[in-house]
């Protein structure tokens, strides 16, 4: 069986050829947006995260000056 498998994955190696597409602005700009609204999003998290955490601790000293 294992033997079978690698013949046809040897044979499929060997014929694999370029995909000749088009890829255009349209969707190339779609694609850059998406990554970018991905990348902010992760940002946008990790300030979240992080911010009311530390806003609360920043209160709790700021209340024990007082």
């Amino acid at each position: 069986m294992t033997k079978i498998l690698k013949i046809s994955f040897l044979i499929y190696l060997l014929l694999l050829s370029n995909a000749n597409a088009y890829i255009g602005p349209g969707l190339a700009l779609g694609a850059a947006l998406v990554s970018l609204g991905v990348l902010f999003l992760i940002i946008f998290l990790l300030i979240a995260v992080l911010y009311y955490p530390l806003k609360r601790i920043f209160k709790r000293i700021k209340n024990r000056k007082k």
